[in-house]
């Protein structure tokens, strides 16, 4: 049987729906992008505003998603998996990558600030496509191999708490 042929409990169903939402927003700041890549002239500065408030708007839904993660899950996957075990080490890596790249790409975008030019748009946009290419992964990393061994390896108790913890 395959990793992602398990069901899930509730509270890792919840997290892998969660990253249906995030997936559709990231495919669409992933094809402004594209535009501001490939086009030319103001359009490029009108897209480029777009994207920021689409990845302000994200950013906030990415950071609560990571938090349930983080807090929650992840410290109780680590008490059961064995100090050689870099699966949670990974996850929590990749976390912190694409929260860099969202970071610099704010950061970047308020500096340049409303007279920003084409060059570089093109230019910090770049970071929202690292976000995005690492997110990708990421997620379905989770989905086939993360989220099942948790369903797998946590008790009972530790699943009903993270229900009431992602319910709060």
């Amino acid at each position: 049987m395959e990793a992602s042929n398990i069901i899930l409990g509730a509270p890792l169903q919840q997290l892998k729906d969660e990253h249906v939402s995030l997936r559709e927003e990231m495919n669409r700041f992933y094809e402004i992008t594209e535009e501001i890549e490939f086009e030319s002239g103001p359009v490029v500065i009108q897209e480029f505003m777009r994207l920021y408030e689409r990845i302000q708007d994200f950013n906030s839904k990415l950071k609560a998603h990571s938090k349930k993660e983080d807090d929650w899950l992840f410290p109780m996957m680590t008490s059961h998996l064995g100090e050689n075990d870099k699966t949670i080490e990974v996850m929590e890596f990749e976390h912190e990558k694409a929260e860099q790249h969202l970071r610099e790409f704010l950061t970047e975008a308020e500096q340049a600030g409303p007279f920003i030019n084409i060059d570089e748009a093109q230019a910090i946009s770049v970071y929202a496509v690292q976000a995005y290419a690492i997110l990708i992964q990421h997620f379905d990393r989770e989905e086939k191999v993360l989220f099942p061994l948790a369903e797998k390896i946590l008790s009972a108790g530790e699943k009903e708490e993270l229900e009431r913890r992602y319910r709060g």
